[in-house]
Protein backbone atom coordinates (compact mmCIF):
# COMPACT_ATOMS: atom_id res chain seq x y z
CA UNK A 1 0.00 0.00 0.00
CA UNK A 2 1.24 3.06 -1.02
CA UNK A 3 1.93 6.06 1.55
CA UNK A 4 -0.77 8.36 0.12
CA UNK A 5 -3.70 5.63 0.48
CA UNK A 6 -2.23 4.57 3.22
CA UNK A 7 -3.05 8.30 5.01
CA UNK A 8 -6.30 8.79 3.46
CA UNK A 9 -7.30 5.15 4.89
CA UNK A 10 -5.98 6.58 8.09
CA UNK A 11 -8.42 9.40 8.12
CA UNK A 12 -11.64 7.32 6.57
CA UNK A 13 -10.73 4.76 9.73
CA UNK A 14 -10.84 7.60 12.12
CA UNK A 15 -13.89 9.55 10.76
CA UNK A 16 -15.46 6.44 10.61
CA UNK A 17 -14.39 5.10 14.39
CA UNK A 18 -15.49 8.70 15.68
CA UNK A 19 -19.00 8.86 13.98
CA UNK A 20 -20.33 5.97 12.18
CA UNK A 21 -19.85 2.53 12.09
CA UNK A 22 -17.47 -0.75 10.89
CA UNK A 23 -19.47 -1.15 7.88
CA UNK A 24 -19.09 2.54 6.70
CA UNK A 25 -15.31 2.42 7.21
CA UNK A 26 -15.27 -1.53 5.43
CA UNK A 27 -17.24 0.49 2.53
CA UNK A 28 -15.35 3.90 2.03
CA UNK A 29 -12.18 1.78 1.86
CA UNK A 30 -13.65 -0.65 -1.10
CA UNK A 31 -14.15 2.45 -2.78
CA UNK A 32 -10.93 3.99 -2.05
CA UNK A 33 -9.22 0.43 -3.33
CA UNK A 34 -10.86 0.68 -6.44
CA UNK A 35 -9.84 3.98 -7.35
CA UNK A 36 -6.28 2.88 -7.04
CA UNK A 37 -6.94 -0.22 -8.96
CA UNK A 38 -8.43 2.15 -11.49
CA UNK A 39 -5.79 5.02 -11.72
CA UNK A 40 -3.00 4.78 -8.74
CA UNK A 41 -1.23 7.57 -9.63
CA UNK A 42 -4.09 9.82 -9.34
CA UNK A 43 -4.41 9.57 -5.97
CA UNK A 44 -0.87 11.91 -5.45
CA UNK A 45 -2.76 14.59 -7.39
CA UNK A 46 -4.51 15.64 -4.60
CA UNK A 47 -4.32 16.65 -0.49
CA UNK A 48 -5.03 12.92 1.04
CA UNK A 49 -7.41 14.62 3.62
CA UNK A 50 -10.01 16.05 0.09
CA UNK A 51 -9.59 12.05 -1.02
CA UNK A 52 -11.09 10.74 2.34
CA UNK A 53 -13.66 13.39 2.70
CA UNK A 54 -15.06 12.47 -0.98
CA UNK A 55 -15.01 9.21 -0.90
CA UNK A 56 -16.83 9.65 2.49
CA UNK A 57 -19.25 11.78 1.53
CA UNK A 58 -20.21 9.45 -1.65
CA UNK A 59 -20.94 6.52 0.83
CA UNK A 60 -22.84 8.96 3.06
CA UNK A 61 -24.82 10.67 0.55
CA UNK A 62 -26.45 7.51 -0.88
CA UNK A 63 -26.59 5.50 2.63
CA UNK A 64 -28.77 8.10 3.94
CA UNK A 65 -26.76 9.74 6.34
CA UNK A 66 -28.00 13.12 5.20
CA UNK A 67 -31.28 12.71 5.63
CA UNK A 68 -33.25 13.57 9.00
CA UNK A 69 -34.93 10.13 9.14
CA UNK A 70 -31.59 8.65 9.43
CA UNK A 71 -30.37 6.68 12.78
CA UNK A 72 -26.66 7.87 12.45
CA UNK A 73 -27.67 11.85 10.50
CA UNK A 74 -25.60 14.51 10.06
CA UNK A 75 -25.69 17.24 7.92
CA UNK A 76 -23.76 18.19 4.94
CA UNK A 77 -22.45 20.84 6.64
CA UNK A 78 -21.67 19.15 9.70
CA UNK A 79 -19.93 16.51 7.90
CA UNK A 80 -17.41 19.11 6.27
CA UNK A 81 -16.54 20.87 9.28
CA UNK A 82 -15.77 17.14 11.17
CA UNK A 83 -13.51 16.48 8.23
CA UNK A 84 -12.44 19.42 7.53
CA UNK A 85 -13.09 20.20 3.95
CA UNK A 86 -14.62 23.10 2.58
CA UNK A 87 -18.21 21.56 1.40
CA UNK A 88 -17.64 22.76 -2.24
CA UNK A 89 -14.31 20.86 -2.72
CA UNK A 90 -15.53 18.00 -1.36
CA UNK A 91 -18.88 18.00 -3.74
CA UNK A 92 -16.22 18.69 -6.73
CA UNK A 93 -14.02 15.82 -5.69
CA UNK A 94 -17.09 13.37 -5.58
CA UNK A 95 -18.03 14.21 -8.94
CA UNK A 96 -14.68 13.69 -9.89
CA UNK A 97 -14.34 10.03 -7.96
CA UNK A 98 -18.07 9.03 -9.46
CA UNK A 99 -16.92 10.05 -13.00
CA UNK A 100 -13.60 7.82 -12.21
CA UNK A 101 -15.88 4.85 -11.06
CA UNK A 102 -18.72 5.27 -13.27
CA UNK A 103 -21.32 5.37 -9.81
CA UNK A 104 -24.63 5.67 -10.39
CA UNK A 105 -27.49 6.43 -8.29
CA UNK A 106 -28.25 3.89 -5.91
CA UNK A 107 -25.20 2.24 -7.01
CA UNK A 108 -24.97 -1.78 -5.36
CA UNK A 109 -21.11 -0.85 -4.99
CA UNK A 110 -21.82 1.77 -2.77
CA UNK A 111 -24.64 0.48 -0.75
CA UNK A 112 -24.52 -0.57 2.73
CA UNK A 113 -27.59 -3.21 3.57
CA UNK A 114 -28.01 -2.30 7.37
CA UNK A 115 -27.51 1.81 6.75
CA UNK A 116 -31.39 1.93 6.02
CA UNK A 117 -32.25 0.55 8.88
CA UNK A 118 -34.87 2.43 11.02
CA UNK A 119 -33.61 4.09 13.78
CA UNK A 120 -36.20 2.11 16.03
CA UNK A 121 -33.88 -1.07 14.44
CA UNK A 122 -30.62 1.05 15.84
CA UNK A 123 -32.43 1.60 18.85
CA UNK A 124 -33.14 -1.60 19.90
CA UNK A 125 -29.44 -3.28 18.76
CA UNK A 126 -28.05 -0.66 21.06
CA UNK A 127 -30.77 -1.94 24.04
CA UNK A 128 -29.31 -5.14 23.90
CA UNK A 129 -26.09 -4.52 23.84
CA UNK A 130 -26.55 -2.25 26.47
CA UNK A 131 -28.26 -4.48 28.56
CA UNK A 132 -25.59 -7.12 27.69
CA UNK A 133 -22.92 -4.85 29.09
CA UNK A 134 -24.98 -4.69 32.37
CA UNK A 135 -24.95 -8.28 32.79
CA UNK A 136 -20.99 -9.02 32.71
CA UNK A 137 -20.59 -6.18 34.77
CA UNK A 138 -17.22 -6.30 33.77
CA UNK A 139 -16.26 -2.93 31.99
CA UNK A 140 -12.79 -1.81 33.73
CA UNK A 141 -13.41 1.43 35.51
CA UNK A 142 -10.83 3.20 33.17
CA UNK A 143 -12.92 2.00 30.08
CA UNK A 144 -15.78 3.95 31.74
CA UNK A 145 -13.69 7.55 32.61
CA UNK A 146 -11.99 7.02 28.47
CA UNK A 147 -15.84 6.80 27.56
CA UNK A 148 -16.92 10.01 29.31
CA UNK A 149 -13.56 11.62 27.68
CA UNK A 150 -14.56 10.79 24.09
CA UNK A 151 -18.00 12.27 25.18
CA UNK A 152 -16.62 15.53 26.24
CA UNK A 153 -14.51 16.16 23.30
CA UNK A 154 -17.21 15.30 21.19
CA UNK A 155 -19.50 17.67 22.86
CA UNK A 156 -16.53 20.42 22.84
CA UNK A 157 -15.85 19.81 19.25
CA UNK A 158 -19.31 20.57 18.14
CA UNK A 159 -20.22 23.64 20.30
CA UNK A 160 -17.00 24.98 18.83
CA UNK A 161 -18.43 24.07 15.45
CA UNK A 162 -21.75 25.59 15.81
CA UNK A 163 -20.84 28.60 17.59
CA UNK A 164 -20.62 31.75 15.35
CA UNK A 165 -18.43 33.92 18.36
CA UNK A 166 -14.83 33.25 17.63
CA UNK A 167 -14.06 33.72 21.33
CA UNK A 168 -16.00 31.14 22.22
CA UNK A 169 -15.41 28.70 19.39
CA UNK A 170 -11.76 29.15 20.53
CA UNK A 171 -12.52 28.24 23.99
CA UNK A 172 -14.50 24.96 22.79
CA UNK A 173 -11.57 24.20 20.39
CA UNK A 174 -9.19 24.48 23.20
CA UNK A 175 -11.14 22.40 25.81
CA UNK A 176 -11.67 19.40 23.19
CA UNK A 177 -7.34 19.89 22.42
CA UNK A 178 -7.01 19.76 26.25
CA UNK A 179 -9.44 16.54 26.62
CA UNK A 180 -8.02 14.94 23.77
CA UNK A 181 -4.41 15.32 25.56
CA UNK A 182 -5.66 13.51 28.44
CA UNK A 183 -6.66 10.43 26.15
CA UNK A 184 -3.68 10.23 25.15
CA UNK A 185 -1.19 7.23 26.86
CA UNK A 186 2.26 8.93 27.22
CA UNK A 187 4.10 6.44 29.89
CA UNK A 188 6.10 5.34 26.33
CA UNK A 189 7.40 7.27 22.61
CA UNK A 190 3.95 8.84 21.27
CA UNK A 191 3.53 8.49 17.47
CA UNK A 192 0.97 11.39 16.78
CA UNK A 193 -1.42 10.59 14.07
CA UNK A 194 -0.25 7.11 13.60
CA UNK A 195 -1.39 5.76 17.21
CA UNK A 196 -5.16 6.56 16.76
CA UNK A 197 -5.68 7.58 20.23
CA UNK A 198 -4.01 10.84 19.30
CA UNK A 199 -5.90 12.02 16.05
CA UNK A 200 -8.71 14.04 18.06
CA UNK A 201 -5.70 15.94 19.26
CA UNK A 202 -4.34 16.69 16.48
CA UNK A 203 -7.52 17.13 14.77
CA UNK A 204 -8.58 19.76 17.27
CA UNK A 205 -6.03 21.47 16.82
CA UNK A 206 -6.49 21.51 13.01
CA UNK A 207 -9.97 22.90 13.53
CA UNK A 208 -8.64 25.37 16.24
CA UNK A 209 -5.69 26.68 13.43
CA UNK A 210 -8.52 27.01 10.52
CA UNK A 211 -10.54 28.76 12.61
CA UNK A 212 -7.89 31.37 13.93
CA UNK A 213 -6.84 31.83 10.15
CA UNK A 214 -10.24 32.52 9.00
CA UNK A 215 -10.52 35.37 11.72
CA UNK A 216 -7.37 36.22 10.57
CA UNK A 217 -5.19 35.83 13.68
CA UNK A 218 -2.69 34.66 11.70
CA UNK A 219 0.41 34.76 14.36
CA UNK A 220 -1.87 32.65 16.62
CA UNK A 221 -2.65 30.21 13.73
CA UNK A 222 0.77 29.58 13.01
CA UNK A 223 1.76 28.61 15.99
CA UNK A 224 -1.07 25.75 16.05
CA UNK A 225 0.23 24.69 12.56
CA UNK A 226 3.60 24.91 13.51
CA UNK A 227 2.55 22.72 16.77
CA UNK A 228 1.06 20.20 14.31
CA UNK A 229 4.32 19.61 11.73
CA UNK A 230 6.19 19.21 14.66
CA UNK A 231 4.57 16.54 16.32
CA UNK A 232 3.76 14.87 12.60
CA UNK A 233 6.38 15.73 10.20
CA UNK A 234 4.77 13.60 7.78
CA UNK A 235 1.94 15.98 7.53
CA UNK A 236 -1.24 13.27 7.12
CA UNK A 237 -3.41 16.51 7.42
CA UNK A 238 -2.30 18.73 5.18
CA UNK A 239 -1.27 21.61 7.60
CA UNK A 240 1.52 22.60 5.28
CA UNK A 241 -0.89 24.31 2.30
CA UNK A 242 -2.19 26.35 4.85
CA UNK A 243 0.92 27.80 6.52
CA UNK A 244 2.00 28.17 2.98
CA UNK A 245 -0.55 30.57 2.11
CA UNK A 246 -0.40 32.74 5.57
CA UNK A 247 3.77 33.19 5.38
CA UNK A 248 3.49 34.31 1.35
CA UNK A 249 0.76 36.46 2.30
CA UNK A 250 2.77 37.92 5.17
CA UNK A 251 6.13 37.15 2.77
CA UNK A 252 7.80 35.92 5.73
CA UNK A 253 10.62 34.61 3.36
CA UNK A 254 13.35 32.49 6.14
CA UNK A 255 9.88 30.45 7.05
CA UNK A 256 8.70 29.97 3.55
CA UNK A 257 12.63 28.89 2.05
CA UNK A 258 12.26 26.60 5.39
CA UNK A 259 8.64 25.22 4.82
CA UNK A 260 9.99 24.91 0.70
CA UNK A 261 13.05 22.94 1.70
CA UNK A 262 11.15 20.62 4.71
CA UNK A 263 9.12 19.52 1.99
CA UNK A 264 11.10 19.80 -1.38
CA UNK A 265 10.03 16.02 -2.69
CA UNK A 266 6.29 17.44 -2.59
CA UNK A 267 5.31 17.74 -6.14
CA UNK A 268 1.71 18.60 -5.76
CA UNK A 269 0.35 21.21 -8.27
CA UNK A 270 -0.89 23.03 -5.12
CA UNK A 271 2.63 23.26 -3.77
CA UNK A 272 4.27 23.87 -7.03
CA UNK A 273 1.81 26.52 -7.67
CA UNK A 274 2.76 28.52 -4.25
CA UNK A 275 6.09 28.34 -5.20
CA UNK A 276 5.05 30.35 -8.25
CA UNK A 277 3.35 32.46 -6.62
CA UNK A 278 6.14 33.57 -3.79
CA UNK A 279 9.18 33.29 -6.90
CA UNK A 280 6.72 36.23 -8.38
CA UNK A 281 5.84 37.94 -5.32
CA UNK A 282 9.84 38.38 -4.48
CA UNK A 283 10.67 38.93 -8.53
CA UNK A 284 12.68 36.14 -8.96
CA UNK A 285 11.41 35.68 -12.36
CA UNK A 286 13.72 32.78 -13.18
CA UNK A 287 12.93 30.35 -10.28
CA UNK A 288 9.34 31.53 -11.07
CA UNK A 289 9.44 30.33 -14.77
CA UNK A 290 10.73 26.88 -14.01
CA UNK A 291 7.70 26.51 -11.13
CA UNK A 292 5.45 27.32 -13.57
CA UNK A 293 6.42 24.68 -16.00
CA UNK A 294 6.46 22.00 -13.73
CA UNK A 295 3.28 23.54 -12.23
CA UNK A 296 1.49 23.59 -15.60
CA UNK A 297 2.48 19.82 -16.25
CA UNK A 298 1.05 18.84 -13.05
CA UNK A 299 -2.16 20.74 -13.58
CA UNK A 300 -2.76 22.88 -15.92
CA UNK A 301 -6.20 24.07 -14.66
CA UNK A 302 -4.84 25.64 -12.01
CA UNK A 303 -3.52 28.30 -14.13
CA UNK A 304 -6.17 28.26 -16.20
CA UNK A 305 -8.98 29.46 -13.79
CA UNK A 306 -7.43 31.82 -12.09
CA UNK A 307 -6.70 33.39 -15.59
CA UNK A 308 -10.54 32.62 -16.18
CA UNK A 309 -10.49 30.67 -18.77
CA UNK A 310 -12.16 27.32 -17.44
CA UNK A 311 -15.53 29.01 -17.94
CA UNK A 312 -14.32 29.01 -22.23
CA UNK A 313 -13.18 25.34 -21.69
CA UNK A 314 -16.27 23.81 -20.36
CA UNK A 315 -18.44 25.90 -23.08
CA UNK A 316 -16.43 24.86 -25.88
CA UNK A 317 -16.70 21.20 -25.05
CA UNK A 318 -13.20 20.34 -24.37
CA UNK A 319 -12.62 17.16 -22.19
CA UNK A 320 -11.53 18.68 -18.64
CA UNK A 321 -10.41 15.85 -16.23
CA UNK A 322 -12.39 15.71 -13.19
CA UNK A 323 -10.00 15.06 -10.43
CA UNK A 324 -7.64 18.03 -11.69
CA UNK A 325 -10.26 20.26 -12.39
CA UNK A 326 -11.76 19.80 -8.98
CA UNK A 327 -8.00 20.42 -7.27
CA UNK A 328 -7.88 23.03 -8.98
CA UNK A 329 -11.65 24.56 -7.93
CA UNK A 330 -10.07 23.71 -4.35
CA UNK A 331 -6.84 25.41 -4.67
CA UNK A 332 -8.50 28.58 -6.12
CA UNK A 333 -10.53 28.81 -3.50
CA UNK A 334 -8.17 28.67 -0.90
CA UNK A 335 -5.67 30.71 -2.72
CA UNK A 336 -6.91 33.09 -5.26
CA UNK A 337 -7.07 35.90 -3.11
CA UNK A 338 -3.68 36.22 -3.00
CA UNK A 339 -3.06 36.05 -6.48
CA UNK A 340 -5.50 39.01 -6.76
CA UNK A 341 -3.44 41.17 -3.81
CA UNK A 342 -0.20 40.28 -5.37
CA UNK A 343 -0.15 43.10 -7.72
CA UNK A 344 0.90 41.79 -11.62
CA UNK A 345 0.62 37.87 -10.97
CA UNK A 346 -2.61 37.18 -13.08
CA UNK A 347 -1.38 39.07 -15.39
CA UNK A 348 2.15 37.85 -16.02
CA UNK A 349 0.45 34.34 -15.41
CA UNK A 350 -1.57 34.92 -18.54
CA UNK A 351 0.94 36.28 -20.92
CA UNK A 352 3.28 32.98 -19.87
CA UNK A 353 0.86 30.53 -20.33
CA UNK A 354 -0.17 31.83 -23.59
CA UNK A 355 3.40 30.80 -24.36
CA UNK A 356 3.01 27.41 -23.58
Amino acid sequence: MSNTKSQIKDIIVNFCNENLNKEFTEKSIEILDKVEEANAEILETSRTDIWAASILNIVLDMNGVFNKKHAMYMTKKDFSQKIGVSAGTIKNKAEAVKEILNIQENDARVMISSANESAEKVEEKKETVAKEEVAATTEAPVKKVKNEKQEMYQNFMKLAHESNDIKEKVENFENAIKVASEMINKDGEVAYWKDEETKPYMIALQDLGNALNKNENYDEAIKVYELLLSLNPLDNQGIRYKLINILIKHNSRKEINDLFAKYSTDKSAIWLYSKVLYYYKNNNMFMAKDALKQALNSNKYIALKLIKWTAFMEMSGVYINPVLFSEANYYCEESIDLWKKTKGSIDWLLKNVLKK
